[in-house]
């Protein structure tokens, strides 16, 4: 992860860009050249009917690094690409939640909004308490029973 999918552009043009890009890439990601993934994919276009070339066309999949990491990937993406002599090349970014990825079967992180629903969830249920004991201290002191001077202020809030 990242994984690079080229379209629009021969695997040679990719071969002779890839390894000045993957040490590129690791430095602007923070991650081992070993963890990018390129692949080349062979698509055919079809414009009014007939076969026509692919536009040079470049999908980062990714875990989200922010704003100035994108942008410094997609510069250098087209650095590279457009060194090869290639006139211009578009490059879009599709971000992955690590709970939405999986690898064998297990996923690469826990979902944030889950993870604050539950502490929601544990927030309610000790308030839900709480207000459970007001409302019993309540009944015995309306029912001649003492109140401290604490849960009578408590109360009042």
């Amino acid at each position: 992860m990242p994984h690079l999918y080229f379209r629009g552009l021969s695997a040679e043009l990719v071969q002779a860009i890839g390894v000045s890009l993957e040490e590129e890439l690791s430095a602007i990601i923070g991650c081992e050249t070993s963890d990018l993934m390129m692949e080349v994919l062979h698509t055919t276009c079809v414009a009014g009917g007939r076969i026509a070339p692919s536009y040079p066309f470049v999908e980062v999949a990714w875990f989200e690094r922010g704003r100035e990491t994108r942008d410094a990937v997609a510069r250098s993406l087209d650095a590279h690409i457009r060194g090869q002599g290639v006139a211009e090349v578009e490059i879009a970014f599709r971000a992955y939640k690590p709970s939405e990825y999986y690898a064998n079967g297990e996923p690469f992180g826990a979902d944030p909004a889950e993870a604050e629903l539950q502490a929601l969830r544990a927030d309610h249920a000790k308030l839900k308490e709480e207000l459970a004991r007001a409302r019993k201290a309540a009944a015995t002191a309306a029912s001649g029973g003492t109140m401290s001077s604490r849960l009578r202020d408590a109360l009042r809030e």
